[in-house]
């Protein structure tokens, strides 16, 4: 009895030796993929981790004393999370024994030693407030690659371990309780005669094969319930697969539309520029030919003094005329003496008719002068009516493109905001395919489990039946054996 009993609490230390090992590479293997899905979340938030006036942020956003991706994490996986700036919590869902959260406390230890000092990350077990958790540390980098903080998920070790400590002692509870039966039938073998407690003994094992049975069937069908849920989570998963697919492809034709939103953006601001800079040339030209019709108006008015300066000219060159014929009139009458002032008189009277030709052509021209004036005064007019309106149509396109490039900032923002709003629902269905996988997973392992139980389970039976073959064998009297254990099967 004492060999039967020490190997059913071997056997029993190595399964739980087993069942413990593969819980703590679960509990790892969690811890690593709760990090990986807490670094995308803090990714989301910005790209570069940097410390800005004593204080971390993820871009512009700012993380001490906000508990938004602590508390996210543990609503989405369970558990514990934390950013550290140096070796101090400044954001944490760690709970101090009053409640409150435990901001501004310390790292320490080995998690301490291999993320602060040596720049690696830490997997392991670790005390947090003088309690043991089941830990991941990754160290927080800035853009020179410095590390400036960690980051951290973890589980109560007690917690985590709280069913399997319950298991254990169960089971060792019932193997001292099976060694004290075996005992007790042990020290009744010695005081008493062996028949009755054979028969006993033999009612015991037919009980022990019936239930043997019978949790055999419950651990069928409870293997094909187990079949049927992984291939239902197998289809899940898969669909899963295919809208994660097609959410990444959404995330890249937002991107594609938030590029295109920001170059028309540009393109309207600098054709709005553009017109604008139309607008004051054409008030340039307005103005220049503002100032030019001046001129061209002064030029007339000019023009018209030419004119009377022309007519004086004209009265002179007749008076002179009229002198030189009064002078060619004096030198005749003179004789030989005024035949050489005579001639005289008659150049100064044919220059003078000279000049008054000349003053008519003059005329002729400065009058062609003022009609092309009128012309062009009346041109120039029309010119700055035209380019007045010109200035009004500019104007109102300047209007028209600030109100399109307020619009088309507005869908661009828009266009943003889906972006982002499509990249979150890739993240969100990439962590919803991860957890499906590892429900598969766990599924499998449970069938497995489920398959082993139910080999040892028949296992037992085949042993049941064999010891109660064993004990109608040593049982002098079979009848009475086996009127009890049909009573204790009844």
């Amino acid at each position: 009895m004492v060999i039967v009993t020490l190997a059913v609490a071997i056997t029993s230390c190595f399964i739980f030796a087993g069942i413990r090992s593969e819980i703590e590479r679960q509990a790892g293997v969690s811890q690593e993929r709760i990090l990986k899905s807490f670094w995308k979340l803090l990714g989301s938030k910005g790209k570069e981790m940097r410390v800005a006036n004593g204080k971390l942020m993820a871009g512009n956003y700012l993380l001490n004393g906000n508990y938004e991706l602590p508390d996210t994490v543990k609503e989405m996986y369970g558990g514990t999370a934390t950013v550290f700036l140096g070796d101090t919590r400044i954001s944490t869902n760690v709970l101090k024994p009053d409640g409150s959260r435990a901001v501004d406390t310390k790292l320490s230890g080995p998690a301490a030693d291999a993320v602060l000092k040596e720049g690696r990350p830490y997997r392991g077990e670790a005390m947090i407030l003088g309690a043991p958790y089941l830990t991941a540390y990754d160290p927080i980098r800035n853009a020179r690659g410095e590390v400036i903080g960690a980051l951290y998920v973890g589980v109560n070790k007690g917690d985590y371990f709280a069913a399997y400590d319950s298991l254990r002692s169960s089971v060792v509870a019932m193997t001292v309780a099976v060694a004290l039966v075996f005992s007790l039938i042990t020290w009744v073998l010695v005081r008493r005669t062996l028949s009755p407690i054979i028969g006993e003994v033999s009612g015991i094992t037919d009980r022990i094969h019936h239930h043997a049975g019978a949790i055999a069937v419950s651990l069928d069908q409870q293997s094909g319930f187990a079949n049927q849920l992984s291939s239902s989570v197998v289809e899940i998963s898969s669909t899963m697969e295919e809208f994660s697919s097609t959410a990444v492809q959404i995330a890249q034709h937002s991107q594609s539309v938030v590029e295109r939103a920001d170059k028309t953006l540009d393109d309207s601001k600098n054709g709005a520029a553009e017109v604008e800079n139309l607008t004051f040339k054409v008030n340039d030209i307005s103005q220049n030919i503002q100032a030019n019709l001046g001129e061209i108006v002064e030029l007339g008015r000019k023009s018209k003094e030419i004119t009377k300066v022309m007519e004086i000219i004209n009265n002179i060159a007749n008076q002179t005329k009229l002198i030189a014929f009064n002078a060619a009139l004096e030198a005749a009458s003179a004789g030989e003496a005024g035949k050489r002032f005579g001639v005289v008189a008659v150049e100064i009277r044919r220059l003078a008719d000279s000049v008054v030709e000349s003053t008519a052509e003059i005329e002729g021209k400065i009058t062609e002068i003022l009609d092309s004036v009128n012309r062009l005064v009346m041109s120039s007019e029309k010119s700055s009516q035209l380019i007045q309106e010109g200035q009004e149509y500019a104007s109102h396109t300047v209007m028209m493109l600030i109100e399109s490039v307020d619009g088309v900032e507005e869908t661009t923002n828009a266009a943003r905001q889906i972006s982002l709003s499509t990249q979150q629902q890739q993240i969100a269905s990439s962590q919803v395919v991860v957890a499906l996988k590892e429900i598969e997973q766990g599924v499998r392992f449970s069938s497995n489990s489920v398959h082993e139980a139910g080999s040892v389970t028949r296992d037992l039976a085949v042993l049941a039946e064999q010891l109660r073959g064993v004990v109608q064998a040593l049982n002098p009297g079979g009848g009475k054996g086996k009127k009890q254990a049909e009573a204790g099967l009844a």
